[in-house]
């Protein structure tokens, strides 16, 4: 049995004193995090073993919290050091592989340790079973405070049975608008992904249509025209609130960003389940691998750039992931390259087989014809036929069923 693991966004309703202690334990962990991040920007040092033996025991006796938020704090702090560590990298790696072409001002890659984290008084990281637990008979949880640990209702209208009977991970608390929530992950058994698939299907990401999928028989286009009109809306009125500069501007642009998050999150929710749910168990999904996107997406018109670069590609191929194995169907990314210049029914490769502009495919060799995002589509899935023969053996696999086809 397989299994998966999710975050679970859990509403508790605290009392307004409970509140009050919950506040003030996420005061306390954030000036905790904040003297971990001064020690270690002084030293440079992200070894955990190192940072206790110096600042463990003042830690303590300074913030009051609990042996095991104290190190819970600390493991935050060398987390989010290591994450912008690794962004850094990131950068220079794509610094060194610019391609030689039109000058462009060089971006200036700060150094590692020149960007120390904030915290912020709204949030603790808790860990299951140490700094919390939960009761199935009562539906309470039982939290920790400054002064000891109180019992909280949880609101679990929205959550699936099967989330709160699942494993536990360390969660983290959080504050929002006044509003308290548990992110917890949470890890269930998901039926095993099949090895002999007996459906293949290819899906493109892209933004004139956000999905375009294709089976073998059938291709099913996800509009993205609204979005993208949204979206230019949101970008027009942020441009506006930029400008203006004003402290009520500024308030209103943090949320219309979060608005929009939120709205992008929902549309690719919808666009994923629809796309997964129409199939069945012994089911094979090929995406893209859309590592270094953005690195494409920057070298295209600055008038476009906004649109390609932020585009929440990611967020939608994750989400295909965890819906189809939590249905147990099986996922593989696939490198897109040449997914639109190549005929799908005799393989000659050329730029010059899509039209861009009119958004069609026509193939120089053979004068096969159809829309470029299926086309796409239709490879994606010969690659994910072609990987499944590879790793299947012939007598077991159902070709009939999987293997291309052009209409």
């Amino acid at each position: 049995m397989a299994e998966l693991t999710l975050t679970m966004c859990v509403r508790l309703s605290p009392t307004r004193r409970q509140a009050d202690a919950l506040a003030a334990l996420c005061s306390t962990f954030a000036d905790c995090c904040n003297d971990v991040a001064d020690y270690v920007d002084s030293t440079h040092t992200l070894s955990q073993k190192k940072i206790n033996k110096a600042i463990y025991h003042q830690l303590r006796e300074t913030h009051g919290l609990l042996a095991q938020m104290t190190q819970s704090a600390i493991r935050r702090v060398i987390a989010n050091y290591k994450a912008i560590h690794t962004r850094i990298a990131n950068l220079r790696e794509e610094s060194k592989g610019k391609k030689n072409g039109k000058r462009r001002k060089r971006r200036k890659i700060p150094a590692y340790y020149s960007i120390k984290p904030q915290y912020a008084p709204d949030g603790a990281d808790l860990l299951w079973n140490r700094d919390y637990s939960y009761s199935t008979k009562t539906g309470l949880f039982s939290l920790p405070v400054m002064d000891g640990r109180i019992k909280v209702k949880a609101e679990w209208a929205s959550i699936p049975d099967q989330y709160r009977h699942g494993r536990f991970g360390t969660a983290r608390l959080i504050r929002k608008r006044d509003k308290w929530h548990l992110l917890i992950p949470v890890t269930i058994p998901t039926p095993d992904a099949t090895e002999h698939p007996k459906t293949i299907v290819g899906i493109d990401l892209g933004i004139r249509f956000l999905a375009t999928s294709y089976d073998g028989e059938r291709t099913v286009f996800y509009d993205g025209k609204e979005v993208k009109h949204r979206r230019g809306k949101y970008k027009e009125l942020r441009k506006q609130l930029q400008h203006r500069g004003t402290r009520s501007a500024r308030k209103r642009l943090k949320a219309i960003g979060s608005r929009e998050n939120r709205w992008m999150t929902d549309i690719n929710h919808q666009v994923s389940k629809a796309l997964v749910n129409q199939y069945g168990k012994d089911t094979l999904f090929t995406l893209e691998d859309l590592t270094g996107i953005r690195n494409t997406a920057e070298t295209v018109k600055v008038q476009q750039r906004y649109v390609q670069v932020s585009w929440a590609f990611s967020q939608l191929r994750s989400f295909i992931e965890y819906k189809a194995a939590r249905n147990g169907q099986a996922t593989i990314a696939v490198d897109p390259a040449y997914t639109s210049q190549t005929c799908p029914r005799c393989g000659y490769v050329s730029r010059k087989n899509r039209n861009k502009e009119t958004h069609t495919f026509r193939c120089r060799n053979c004068g096969y014809r159809s829309n470029d995002d299926r086309i796409a589509a239709m490879n994606l899935r010969h690659k994910g036929y072609d990987l499944t023969v590879m790793q299947c053996d012939a007598n077991t696999l159902d070709v009939a069923g999987v293997q291309p086809t052009i209409p």
